[in-house]
């Protein structure tokens, strides 16, 4: 099949205006595509999960009879170690099956953290 001469340059030039749009909505406007959105949604939804299970599971830290024990173990403890020093289902996230990081660093830093007097 022949084409016009006119055509091979239209097509490139299309193609070429197709890429420039491409990169100009992605860069200059910010536009991502449905799996990048719904990766940085899921992200997000799971950071502020962990900060609202952070407390409550230094609060159930704080209210074991051995806690002063506890508390200088999980201190003297690495951090990538810690999750063995707290229950399960303590630093699992909702639907969940195993301990999450994110959970146990936010708790021990909740844990650990200094006390500070009111004014």
């Amino acid at each position: 099949m022949t084409m016009p001469p006119q055509v091979k340059p239209a097509l490139w030039g299309a193609a070429g205006g197709a890429i420039v749009w491409w990169v100009v909505l992605a860069f200059g406007f910010g536009w991502t595509s449905a799996g990048t959105s719904l990766k940085l949604a899921d992200a997000r939804a799971e950071k502020a999960v962990v900060a609202a299970l952070g407390p409550i599971c230094a609060e159930k830290f704080n209210a074991q009879t051995d806690v002063a024990a506890k508390r200088v173990a999980l201190n003297d403890t690495s951090s990538w170690q810690r999750r063995d020093l707290f229950p399960k289902e303590w630093v699992t996230l909702p639907g969940g099956s195993y301990p999450s990081s994110d959970l146990v660093e936010v708790c021990s830093d909740l844990i650990l953290k200094p006390k500070t007097a009111l004014k």
